[in-house]
């Protein structure tokens, strides 16, 4: 066979084999389209507009493979749009169903958003801080004018920007007012960081800060080294008052400086065992010095930084090392002068603590809170950890 006669047929071979799934896959998109139409009518039926606006978007996906949607599908999704506020939208599809299907009715549509809408872009710049609500002068009385100002404000709210149609009017977006007059060009407003709030620098506030309420300390275990003898740990309720100096910048940062007294209190070893013995309850006392990075933001703060303890301790009671191990001047067989034996010192700790305040009373330029601090101290031997909740007195916030 001559090459002039087996190109053709080789090409109609090739558009033979390819024929079926081609046309097996139109038939399947059609199916598809009659399927989401049908569920379509059936939403709207029940104003399940939410549900037809989710069909038509998929019909849309279908429309750029090639599948024709029909006219009134258009419509329909028209309607879904209108219905949700989407004024912009809804006037885009009837456009599209006048392309496919023109007649008056659907221009007397068009025509009708066109003379009672205008166009608005609407933009927040990510630099912009304060107030990016959409308020029209006068809500207006028809319920799909309503509809679409809400639409707007919750595009507003979820994007910060806002693209399509909105009533004749006037309208506040933030600090801006701007006027929406149906046949004008689009208006355009963006809100920049100058239009937001501005934000002073320098020193914002400075004044003195007290913390003051119960604390619960633990004296942990102790770490071992030989020849180094050790009370038993303990834990205990007490108190903790400091008194400071709290200065803050217009950012929401500072300072604080704080000293004050640290304390706790442990019970009593159990004498009925054996009274021939004499036992003291254990306690901690301890100044300390505070000095803290702070951030404020209306009635909340924070404060972190390292504290510098140093004082008196007194335990009764040996560590369990001392009856496994030799510790000078103690005789482990004894095992009462073990549980009695009291022992005192000075203790130097270092550590850090966290605090944060949320403030319920102003009082003159100061502000009363509930405080929550949580710290930890180590002297080397052992670790310090501890909890206060009390009040918080300090300068009070009044740039927000």
């Amino acid at each position: 066979m001559s090459s002039r006669f087996l190109r053709p047929a080789l090409f109609a071979a090739l558009f033979l084999a390819l024929s079926p799934p081609v046309l097996a896959a139109d038939r399947a998109n059609e199916a598809e389209r009659i399927r989401l139409s049908e569920e379509m009518h059936r939403l709207a039926r029940r104003s399940a507009w939410q549900g037809v606006e989710d069909a038509f978007e998929e019909l849309v996906e279908l429309a750029e493979r090639g599948v024709p949607v029909p006219a009134s599908d258009y419509l329909l999704g028209a309607e879904a749009a209108r219905n949700l506020g989407n004024i912009q939208a809804a006037w885009e599809r009837l456009v599209e169903a006048r392309k496919l299907k023109p007649s008056p009715e659907i221009t007397g549509r068009i025509e009708a958003i066109e003379a009672n809408y205008g166009r608005v872009t609407l933009s927040a710049d990510s630099r912009y801080v304060g107030d990016t609500r959409l308020a029209p002068a006068e809500m207006p009385f028809a319920a799909d004018q309503r509809k679409a100002i809400t639409y707007a404000q919750g595009r507003l709210v979820a994007e910060r920007s806002f693209t399509g149609m909105l009533p004749a009017g006037d309208y506040t977006f933030g600090p801006r007012s701007f006027t929406v007059t149906p046949g004008a060009g689009p208006v355009v407003v963006k809100l920049t960081e100058a239009d937001g709030i501005q934000k002073e620098k320098g020193l914002a506030f400075v004044g003195p800060r007290v913390d003051v309420g119960p604390a619960f300390t633990v004296a942990g275990q102790p770490s071992y080294h030989e020849g180094e003898l050790h009370p038993d740990g303990f834990s205990g309720m007490g108190a903790r008052a400091g008194v400071g100096l709290e200065l803050g910048m217009h950012s929401g940062f500072g300072a604080l400086v704080e000293v004050g007294w640290h304390g706790a209190f442990g019970g009593k070893p159990d004498l009925a065992e054996d009274p021939a013995y004499e036992a003291d309850g254990s306690s901690l006392n301890l100044g300390f010095g505070w000095l803290a990075g702070t951030w404020r933001t209306g009635d909340f703060g924070l404060a972190l930084g390292p504290v510098l303890a140093a004082g008196m301790a007194k335990s009764t009671g040996l560590s369990e090392y001392c009856s496994n191990q030799s510790c000078p001047g103690i005789d482990a067989s004894d095992p009462s002068a073990l549980q009695y034996q009291t022992m005192s010192g000075s203790i130097v700790s270092f550590g850090g603590s966290l605090g944060a305040s949320i403030g319920f009373l102003d009082i003159g330029g100061l502000q009363l809170g509930a405080g929550l601090q949580l710290g930890a101290q180590s002297d080397s031997a052992r670790l310090y950890p501890w909890g206060q909740l009390g009040l918080t007195l300090a300068p009070k916030r009044s740039d927000g």
